[in-house]
């Protein structure tokens, strides 16, 4: 039995948090993707993740904060690293200014790191009360929080767009795998992928998205996922993830990022949105014009134990959860 206020693992009642996630976002001045049961149950189907890493706090059987970690593993400095991505830190708008927040966010770390998480990775909107809580909540658990970079993003309209040429779906996730490996060593924070990993973000993620070119040994995928925003029009947004370009030529790389848009457009996007994290080239996104956002997310890198923590990074490859 858990004593009430007391956090417990999600029961996977995912049209409950929807609601309250949606409440709670609803609130916000900077505009959110809405988390409806669909993406939150497509996330709890990446490989690994579980319902223990996702600590809540239940009032009257219904969830009144939440948070989940989704593992990651990483090259961190040039060593594999395992990261517990935190994302969907929430609190239910009945329930704000009671702790719950930074409860959950130190029982979360506790959680990662008695799970032999080597560390954990979140992202804050510039702006938000998020930031100061991050930082607070890793000291009072003893643990190393760096903020160790900030992304930018370019972003543009998308046009009404016919049927888009339909992307085969075979041999995508190796193809993925191998432009994935080409990722430079100066990198200094990373992904490392699995196959079933690659399959869930190219194929079985809610409302992904992806183009694929392969020409003679070269090769490049670029992903992404379409979703809803929180607003009253309820537009769609085409979220750019994965750029790898490989091998392929200047041209090729504006083709592969024009089929995306197509097929991004297709599934009912009026924008899209791009992280500049410095991983990959990015000429191509404004050659398809893609144009500088006011949008800003802060990156902090927690770890525990001793594990060494860089204060800032040059760059990052890293899905923004």
């Amino acid at each position: 039995m858990h004593s009430p206020g007391s956090p417990e693992s999600f029961r996977g009642d995912f049209e409950s948090l929807a609601a309250v996630v949606k409440d709670s976002w609803g609130e916000n001045q900077h505009q959110s993707i809405l988390c409806d049961a669909p993406l939150l149950r497509s996330a709890f189907a990446y490989p690994g993740a579980s319902l223990d890493l996702a600590p809540t706090i239940y009032v009257d059987g219904s969830p009144a904060a939440f948070v989940a970690g989704f593992p990651r593993t990483v090259r961190l400095e040039g060593r594999e690293k395992r990261l517990a991505c935190i994302t969907f830190w929430t609190t239910s708008p009945r329930f704000k200014k009671r702790g719950y927040g930074s409860q959950l966010w130190m029982e979360i770390l506790r959680r990662a790191k008695e799970s032999g998480y080597d560390g954990a990775v979140n992202f804050c909107v510039d702006g938000s009360a998020t930031n100061e809580m991050v930082m607070n909540c890793g000291k009072r658990v003893n643990a190393t929080v760096n903020r160790v970079f900030t992304i930018k993003y370019l972003g543009r309209l998308l046009q009404p767009a016919p049927i888009a040429k339909t992307t085969s779906c075979q041999g995508v996730a190796a193809l993925f795998l191998a432009a994935a490996s080409q990722i430079s060593d100066s990198v200094p924070l990373a992904r490392v992928w699995s196959r079933e990993e690659a399959e869930w973000q190219c194929l079985r993620r809610a409302g992904a998205v992806f183009a694929a070119h392969k020409e003679g040994l070269r090769g490049g995928v670029v992903t992404g996922y379409v979703a809803e925003v929180i607003d009253k029009t309820a537009p769609k947004v085409l979220l750019v993830e994965d750029l790898l370009w490989g091998e392929l030529d200047c041209q090729e790389r504006l083709e592969l990022l024009q089929d995306l848009l197509s097929q991004g457009a297709t599934a009912g996007a009026q924008i899209a949105v791009a992280p500049l994290m410095g991983y990959a080239e990015t000429a191509t996104l404004r050659r398809a014009g893609f144009r500088q956002s006011r949008r800003l997310m802060h990156v902090y890198l927690t770890t525990w134990n001793g594990t060494p923590a860089p204060e800032s990074l040059s760059s990052l490859y890293l899905d923004v959860f």
